[in-house]
Parts: C-alpha cells; structure tokens; sequence
C-alpha cells in the first residue's frame, strides 16, 4: 500500500491487494480530515480509477460528513472509452 500525503485537498492512495481495500480507504479518510479538512464543510470523493488506484478529495458539492465513492471503471464500461484518467 502507498499513500501519499495530502497535496492541498487531495490524497492518492495505491493498494496491491483487495484485502488491504477497506482498512486503506478508513485510513486514507483518516489522514486527509486530520491534515486540514476537519472544519472545511465538504464532503469526501474517494475516486478509483483501476483495481489499486484512489484518489481522495474534499468536494463543495457533498454535504459535510458524507463520502461519496466513484468508480470510473464502470463509467469506461459503459461508455466503451478504456482511457485512463
């Protein structure tokens, strides 16, 4: 597992197991919150963008206290696009 340090709002996250998903992604919230995002009144986008890779980001458009998961690999499904973002 690597976890970067937060760059402003925004944390990246790689795992190299499913095992490892969960207790990363708590830990990945975690550490972004304590490094400045306590008191900002955004909600949490956690984005992954393949198997192993998240992104985490404060976001205006979630409510503070929730967290909102995207998966771009469904998006890439549907839409037939194998581009990587």
């Amino acid at each position: 597992m690597d976890q970067q340090k937060p760059q402003g709002n925004r944390l990246r996250l790689t795992i190299d197991n499913r095992d490892q998903l969960e207790c990363a992604l708590d830990s990945a919230v975690t550490k972004l919150l304590s490094e400045g995002g306590k008191d900002c009144g955004q909600g949490i986008l956690v984005t992954r963008h393949d198997h192993g890779t998240f992104t985490l980001e404060f976001c205006m458009e979630i409510e503070h206290g929730v967290v909102i998961e995207k998966d771009l690999r469904i998006q890439r499904i549907l839409t037939g696009s194998d581009v990587q973002h």
